[in-house]
């Protein structure tokens, strides 16, 4: 085409149509150039258009200045056309074929319209020394828009566009039918609008399909499906690592895949290798959210960002399996974390050292194939409102809250956890502000711990079912439930549907036990765990000292705490009598546990004597029965020492070594000399005088007084150690030895009563 034909439309500001029966006209490069830098001030503010017109030559309007807007529609070049550190008005090149844009540090004051081109081919660039792009706009002032609607970008294995610190002041779209064969790097971009990719094709599987790392985006970010139903696809990785975008971070419809095997790259070191969606400091002041029929195949590393929410809606896919579908590991997140029901997710979710400001909802989601055994990693995390897992299905792997800090509730009701190598849910030295809710159909394959945990509401186990098929490396006793020293502080409410084989519940502390013994399992471990009091239930059981005695009985290895406990809850209610009935068993229960060591033959005796003697008086619980034995024993020697065979064979004697009978006095000092000193004195050698005490020489014999010191040694009252049984007298040796019997019967009955009664006085 003559180059004064350009010249006179572009004056006019009319379009130019190459079209000619025979084709499109040619235009050659230099006359572009030319009219750009010579004729500029002669040109239309509408500017220079041209249509259906090959491009010939090298198109190089690089450094110049054009006031006037340039549009190519539907035309052809020959070569790249280049525009570097050109300053121009605005730059449309539509429905054309270009061989590669070169566009560093351009400055276009409105717009840059690549929609519906085809741009194939890379080409080199002082901006990189080792990557070919198709589109370069490294360093480059795009006051307008970013248009390539309709777009394809073909570069191969090389960058489709690199815009490393490319400023937008409107919006960058990628939209509709845009394809683009090669990685699109906006790295350290500023975009006063919003990134728009609605149904947008990326492909680079090997390595980077986009990386916006380091952007500043002044609106949001949206990868979603078009109207007409074209879903975005991107095969390659997404890096938006320490990007800023102040609106939302959206992707919704989106296929989103990476290699398993990718290329070698210095600059990713750890985050790279098999990571989908790789944004580790991110900070987006609305929501991330993954919406409608998302599926990414790789994980989504989010780590030590800072997000308003994130939200991932039914229907969508995490497939990551054996590595971390979702990684929040120190985030910050400003509202909640929030799977909707029928999210399935293959992987693991890390969110160590995490904070979130809202709640965590994990309801009705399924969880396969994690990493490491972990299907969430929670670690140390903070959550200020509730963790909901309500009627979540996970298998695999374990939910790792230990040492995390809920600020509401933790509920899992009708869940089912599944990890029979090991541990299902982990609460160790977790800190709940609300309950924790695991009931309602809640099903545990594995061992569930609360250890060191520390629980202000509940602890709700109501129809849940909890399982662990054996010992493993850190529940070596197979423990159905550990929470060894957790503190409750509203109460146990463990009306669980079925535990087995045992649970441990060692130094645990709350305030109601809320249970029915008969559903707890065969063995359990309850030492030092305490409780105010039993809880208000339909089960009778609850209360009953029997029933809790047969419970009592069934732990793994006997201690005398929980005995005690349940004593000491059943007085403090009113049921001291049952209380005692418990202390009563706990003692012939201990009786029963043999001694470290066996004893010797005469310990052995004399702890069997002990023990007989303990059980015979209720190991102290029942005074009574000593009091009882006491007074049968105190009749049966006062009607000893009123048989008068046997009441005669007692003396008595004075200072001056007179013998009294009980009847008076028998032998004198002088009758004894003149009996012939044969040491015995009966009624023949001596007439018995009416008065038994010698004028007051010795206590007169009273047989209620003498039974009673007999009985009674605690205190004297001067009977038995006056009056004694002589062995020479008939039945005086039989006399002798039954009184020094019922002494000894006597004081450890009345000690028995003494220290019983103390007791029973004092725990009243």
């Amino acid at each position: 085409m003559d180059e004064s034909v350009l010249i006179a439309s572009a004056r006019a500001g009319r379009l130019v149509d190459c079209a000619e029966e025979s084709g499109p006209g040619q235009v050659e490069a230099d006359a572009l150039r030319r009219i750009c830098r010579d004729e500029a001030a002669t040109v239309d503010p509408r500017g220079l258009s041209l249509r259906n017109a090959v491009i010939t030559g090298d198109p190089d309007l690089s450094g110049l200045r054009v006031p006037f807007p340039l549009s190519f529609d539907d035309c052809r070049f020959d070569a790249p056309l280049s525009v570097t550190g050109a300053d121009l008005q605005a730059l449309a090149i539509t429905g054309s074929d270009l061989p590669g844009l070169l566009a560093n540090g351009v400055r276009i004051r409105r717009d840059l319209d690549l929609s519906a081109s085809r741009i194939t081919g890379a080409q080199p660039s002082n901006a990189s020394t080792t990557r070919r792009a198709a589109v370069w706009l490294c360093e480059s002032d795009i006051g307008g828009r970013v248009l390539c609607v309709d777009t394809t970008i073909d570069a191969g294995v090389e960058r489709a566009i690199q815009a490393d610190r490319m400023h937008v002041g409107g919006t960058v779209r990628f939209i509709h039918d845009f394809h683009a064969r090669g990685e699109i790097r906006l790295l350290g971009a500023h975009i006063a609008g919003s990134l728009d990719l609605t149904g947008a094709r990326l492909e680079q599987p090997t390595g980077l399909a986009l990386d916006i790392a380091d952007a500043v985006i002044g609106g949001s970010v949206h990868v979603i499906g078009s109207r007409t139903g074209r879903r975005p696809v991107v095969h390659g990785r997404i890096d938006a690592g320490t990007a800023r975008i102040s609106g939302r971070l959206m992707l919704r419809d989106l296929e989103l895949t990476v290699a398993e095997s990718v290329t070698d790259d210095p600059y990713w070191g750890r985050f790279r290798p098999r990571t989908a969606l790789n944004a580790p400091r991110l900070h987006v002041d609305g929501q991330v959210s993954l919406e409608g029929a998302c599926v990414i195949v790789g994980g989504v590393d989010l780590s030590f960002s800072d997000l308003g929410d994130v939200l991932v809606e039914p229907g969508c896919r995490l497939r990551a399996a054996g590595r971390t579908a979702l990684d929040l590991t120190r985030a910050e997140l400003r509202a909640s974390l929030t799977l909707e029901p029928g999210v399935r997710v293959e992987g693991s979710l890390v969110m160590a050292g995490a904070h979130t400001s809202g709640d965590l909802r994990l309801v009705g989601t399924t969880w396969r194939d994690p990493a490491d055994e972990r299907t969430i990693a929670a670690q140390r995390a903070r959550v200020d409102g509730n963790v909901d897992i309500g009627e979540a299905d996970t298998e695999g792997g374990q939910l790792r809250f230990r040492g995390a800090a809920v600020g509401g509730t933790f509920n899992a009701a009708g869940a089912r956890f599944e990890h029979a190598a090991g541990e299902t849910l982990t609460l160790v030295q977790a800190t709940v502000g609300g309950s924790v809710r695991l009931r309602d159909g809640f099903t545990s394959h594995g061992y569930v711990v609360f250890s060191q945990a520390t629980i202000q509401g509940r602890l709700d186990l109501r129809a849940g079912r909890f399982a662990c098929p054996g010992p493993s490396l850190n529940n070596s006793a197979g423990h159905a439930i550990e929470a060894r020293s957790a503190n409750v502080r509203s109460g146990m409410y463990l009306g669980w549907a079925s535990v087995t084989p045992s649970v441990d519940f060692t130094g645990a502390t709350t305030t109601v036990l809320n249970d029915d013994p008969h559903t707890w399992p065969e063995h359990f471990a309850i030492s030092g765990f305490t409780y105010e009091r039993f809880g208000l239930t339909d089960h009778k059981s609850t209360w009953d000292w029997q029933q809790r005695c047969a419970w009592l009985e069934r732990q793994t290895v006997f201690d005398i705490g929980p005995y005690e406990q349940v004593a000491k809850v059943l007085r403090r209610h009113g049921h001291a009598s049952e209380a005692e009935y418990v202390l009563i068993v706990q003692r012939n229960r201990a009786d029963k546990v043999p001694p470290p060591r066996p004893p010797g033959p005469g310990r052995a005796a004399v702890r069997w004597l002990l023990q007989a003697v303990s059980r015979r008086f209720g190991y102290g619980y029942r005074p009574w029965r000593a009091l009882w034995l006491l007074v049968g024993l105190f009749l049966l020697v006062l009607v000893t020492v009123n048989v008068p065979p046997l009441r005669d064979s007692l003396r008595a004697s004075d200072e001056q070594g007179d013998v009294y009978a009980t009847t008076g006095i028998l032998v004198t000092t002088t009758d004894a000399r003149a009996a012939g000193d044969t040491g015995f004195a009966d009624r023949a050698s001596a007439g018995v005088r009416p008065d038994g005490c010698g004028d007051g020489q010795v206590r007169c014999f009273d047989a209620f007084f003498f039974a009673a010191d007999t009985v009674v040694p605690l205190v004297s009252l001067e009977q038995r150690a006056t009056w004694y049984a002589d062995f020479r007298a008939p039945w005086g040796q039989f006399m002798d030895i039954w009184l020094d019997i019922a002494t000894i019967i006597g004081w450890v009955l009345s000690s028995v009563f003494v220290l019983s009664f103390t007791r029973f006085v004092r725990n009243k």
